[in-house]
Formats: C-alpha cells, sequence, structure tokens
C-alpha cells in the first residue's frame, strides 16, 4: 500500500527582515497538474516579486491564500498531492 502525504506550500522567506508577502498572482488553480520546478505563484516581499515553484509534482487539491492578501511567513498557501 502506498500512501501520498500532502504537501504543503507555504509562505517563504527570502530576506532576513521578511515577515510578510502579498500573493500577487496564482499561476495555477485548484485541480491543476504541476511538474516539480514549475512556477505556482507570484509574491511580492519587499517590493520585490518572486516566484515559488512546486516542490513536488502532483496536483494542487486546495489554494488556501487569496490574490492581493499579505500572509505571514510560514503560512500555508496551498496544498499539493504528490503523484
Amino acid at each position: 500500500m502506498v500512501i501520498c502525504m500532502a504537501v504543503e506550500i507555504k509562505m517563504p522567506k527570502w530576506g532576513m527582515m521578511m515577515e510578510r508577502g502579498r500573493i500577487v498572482k496564482w499561476l495555477k488553480k485548484e485541480g491543476d497538474k504541476v511538474e516539480k520546478g514549475e512556477p505556482m505563484v507570484e509574491i511580492e516581499a519587499e517590493k520585490i516579486v518572486n516566484v515559488v515553484e512546486a516542490p513536488v509534482s502532483g496536483k494542487i487539491v486546495k489554494i488556501l491564500a487569496k490574490e492581493d492578501e499579505e500572509y505571514p511567513v510560514g503560512e500555508v498557501l496551498a496544498i499539493i498531492e504528490p503523484s
């Protein structure tokens, strides 16, 4: 029996002073398949926009963070079910 553990996509910390980030745009939506390394979401922190890539291949089962809203570092933004 194979058990696939869900993978949480969390707000990254890109700088020592970073405490929060703003979701600029989701490049994927719930139900989409993603490949490891594929861009998923654009996040603005300290006036710089960076892209968060999928850490695993799988399916996005839930997006918890909304565009144009800020979230603290470590907050779960989305959940991927590995394939």
